[in-house]
């Protein structure tokens, strides 16, 4: 169990039940809060192909107004997430990358499910990138800036989609 499980995932059955439209908005949000939390450019992270992926998911996900607007031509692209490498940071890319297809497998299935296995995609690259050991308790990531911030972004967020 990690702390995302216990500080977000706590509201899945409550995503679960969101407007897929206001799911979308919180996915987006979500992807780029995760960016932000690194604290660092993406380019000092990640080798050029990962970097490309990132940016061409957030121009993409960024230029959707509708969900009815994302096909599955456009969902193309991303679904190498799911089996990304890379090897600067081999588990972050990885999570990042399986969080970003993802989100795209939200946006074109409308999948609540899939979007909440995102968020914790986006939280599991945090967690690989505090690189706080193989043994790590809720609280080592709860006492981590990276990991506390990375929850706490994501319960905001899902707290303004709620209205509160």
């Amino acid at each position: 169990m990690t702390l995302w499980d216990v500080e977000v995932g706590r509201f899945a059955d409550d995503l679960l039940e969101c407007p897929a439209e206001s799911l979308r908005v919180l996915g987006l949000k979500v992807f780029e809060a995760t960016l932000d939390v690194f604290g660092r450019p993406l380019d000092d992270l990640f080798d050029e192909e990962t970097v490309t992926f990132y940016r061409g998911g957030l121009e993409e996900f960024r230029s959707v107004q509708d969900l009815a607007d994302f096909t599955p031509a456009r969902r193309e692209p991303f679904l190498e997430g799911y089996d990304w490498h890379d090897g600067k940071a081999p588990f972050t890319a990885a999570s990042l990358s399986q969080g970003v297809a993802q989100y795209a497998g939200f946006l074109i299935g409308r999948d609540e499910e899939e979007l909440v296995e995102a968020l914790s995609s986006f939280y599991e690259a945090v967690l690989s990138f505090a690189a706080l050991g193989r043994t790590v308790g809720v609280e080592d990531e709860r006492a981590n800036d990276f990991c506390r911030r990375a929850v706490d972004e994501q319960r905001a967020l899902i707290g303004e989609m709620r209205g509160g």
